[in-house]
């Protein structure tokens, strides 16, 4: 694995979702390396990271995130932890192997319900489109059907971050990148602090913000729900500043308003 590192103060690991690597976070670190020292890895398989070994479950790719952990930090030192998407169940598998370690834990862009059925995403083949125009529409069209629920959010950066992270995935898409998992470790994950963190158009996880609130209260009644209007899935970057005081608050850098 590849791991990098910014800022000072108490530890906050960063889980990128899939098809991504680090970059996910390009507008969150800023905001977090002030106050923490982050960690933010490319995940087994993606950006500059090798495969993890098989068979690929979200026992073995836990494990290996939860032995660099090991490596990097004390096993004295409590620790929070970001997952977006992927990177939310794979970091709730880790507060299972680590129990007790996690201080709090932030979730994004996660399922809570079961998948809408019949939903399909019709993505473009990027590898096919050569034709600069033609790609531009490709990157576009995959953008806002996986990551920016609004078009007039979606920027070159965006594109270009998109266009970098999914040219080098290595995993192939394996059953753990379902959200079902996600739901049976909700309720045995031992950390202080639960919150999620929503765009409340997240068109990926589908159901309506009410919905998957009322789910994961269900599933962890001290867990705390909050959807931004007006972004998608990728909900760190189309509402980035609104995001980044959300998360600054679930991790208890600074107090809510009310």
């Amino acid at each position: 694995m590849v791991w990098h590192s910014w800022g000072k103060g108490r530890p906050v690991l960063m889980l990128h979702g899939g098809s991504g690597s680090w970059l996910h976070w390009l507008t969150t670190i800023p905001a977090l390396a002030p106050r923490y020292t982050l960690w933010v890895p490319d995940m087994p398989g993606f950006g500059d990271s090798d495969l993890p070994f098989e068979p690929y479950t979200l026992e073995n790719y836990a494990a290996i995130l939860a032995s660099g952990v090991r490596r990097l930090l004390p096993d004295s030192v409590p620790f929070d932890v970001v997952g977006f998407s992927l990177g939310a169940s794979v970091a709730l598998r880790l507060a299972r192997l680590l129990d007790g370690r996690i201080r709090s834990l932030v979730l994004s862009g996660a399922n809570f319900l079961p998948p809408v059925p019949g939903k399909k995403f019709r993505l473009a083949n990027l590898r096919r489109l050569v034709e600069p125009a033609e790609r531009l529409r490709g990157l576009t069209h995959n953008v806002r059907t996986m990551m920016i629920a609004h078009e007039e959010n979606i920027d070159p950066l965006a594109l270009h971050l998109y266009s970098l992270d999914t040219g080098r995935r290595k995993l192939p898409r394996v059953s753990f990148s379902g959200f079902h998992l996600l739901r049976e470790d909700l309720p045995h994950a031992r950390v202080s602090r639960l919150t999620a963190i929503s765009g409340a158009d997240d068109q990926v996880i589908g159901h309506g913000k009410d919905a998957q609130a009322g789910a994961l209260r269900s599933l962890r009644p001290d867990a705390h729900y909050e959807a931004l209007e007006g972004a998608g899935h990728w909900v760190m970057y189309e509402a980035a500043e609104r995001y980044n005081e959300a998360l600054l608050r679930a991790l208890g850098a600074v107090r809510s308003a009310d």
